[in-house]
C-alpha cells in the first residue's frame, strides 16, 4: 500500500477553509483510501480537524524534542498526543533552509517522537540539481543515527530534493527513474545501518507531485509513497493522486 502525505504548510488562512479542504478530500476518497492518507495542517487547526474528521490520520508539520520547559513557541509530543495526533514531520527542507535546523536537530526530534510511539516522516534532500547522492546519503545517515531498530516500522523517510519543491522558483519534478535510484541507495544505506530491520522503513518521494505525474513515481519499485505539497491544497487534485496510487 502506497502512503500519501498531504503537507498543507502555511495554508489555508482560516479554520473554515481548512475544514472545507478536509471535507473536499473526505468526499473524494473511497473508504479504503483513508488508511493510506496522512494530512499535515497548521498547528492551530489540528485539534478541531481531529475532532471533526476522525477517519483521517492527522500529523503535525514540526515538533520539539523536549517534554516541557522554557521553549517559547515550541510544541511538544505530549501536547500533540493529548489532542489525538500521532504523526509528525521532521526535517522538512523549509525548516532546514529558513530556520536553520540541522541533521542533529532532526535526529533528536525523530528519537523523541519514535520513543513516544509516534509515526515520523523524516525528510532529506539536496539543495542543488545534479549528482548529489552523496549529500543526500550523508544527511540521511546523520538523521537516522542511533535509532532503535525496533521502532523502524514507524519511520518514513521522504526524499524531497529542494530544487523540485513547487514553491522553489523554477521548480520541476525530478525524473521518476532518478528518484527511484536515489531512494534505492537510501534503502541500501539503511540496510547497512540497521540490517533486516531497515526493511520496515518506508521511503517517499516529494517535489512537485501532481495527479498527472504521481502514477509514474508510484510505479517505481523503491518508492513507497509520496509527500505532496501544493497539490494537497486542491481537494480534487489530491484525491486523484490518492486514487491513482
Amino acid at each position: 500500500m502506497k502512503l500519501i502525505v498531504g503537507n498543507w504548510k502555511l495554508n489555508p488562512p482560516t479554520l473554515n477553509e481548512a475544514v472545507a479542504l478536509a471535507s473536499g478530500v473526505a468526499y473524494g476518497l473511497k473508504p479504503e483510501h483513508f488508511e493510506k492518507v496522512v494530512l499535515l495542517p497548521p498547528f492551530v487547526f489540528l485539534e478541531e480537524l481531529v475532532k471533526r474528521f476522525k477517519h483521517f490520520q492527522w500529523g503535525a508539520q514540526n515538533v520539539f524534542w523536549e517534554k516541557t520547559g522554557g521553549y517559547t513557541g515550541e510544541i511538544s509530543l505530549a501536547m500533540l498526543k493529548d489532542i489525538g495526533v500521532n504523526w509528525v514531520l521532521a526535517g522538512h527542507s523549509e525548516r532546514r533552509r529558513y530556520f536553520g535546523e540541522s541533521d542533529a536537530d532532526v535526529n533528536k526530534k525523530i528519537k523523541a517522537a519514535l520513543g513516544a510511539d509516534f509515526n515520523v516522516i523524516a525528510a532529506v534532500g539536496e539543495l542543488q540539481q545534479g549528482d548529489h547522492a552523496d549529500e543526500v546519503l550523508a544527511s540521511f545517515k546523520k538523521t537516522a543515527e542511533g535509532l532503535d531498530s525496533f521502532s523502524l516500522d514507524r519511520l518514513i523517510v521522504a526524499y524531497e530534493p529542494v530544487w523540485a519543491i513547487s514553491t522553489t522558483p523554477g521548480a520541476k519534478p525530478d525524473s521518476p527513474a532518478r528518484s527511484n535510484q536515489i531512494i534505492g541507495e537510501l534503502k541500501h544505506a539503511a540496510f547497512k545501518m540497521f540490517g533486516e530491520s531497515s526493511k520496515k522503513i518506508r521511503f517517499l518521494y516529494g517535489g512537485s507531485i501532481s495527479a498527472s505525474n504521481a502514477p509514474r513515481f508510484l510505479s517505481e519499485p523503491y518508492i513507497d509513497g509520496a509527500l505532496v505539497g501544493g497539490a494537497s491544497l486542491k481537494a480534487d487534485e489530491f484525491t486523484a493522486i490518492v486514487s491513482r496510487s
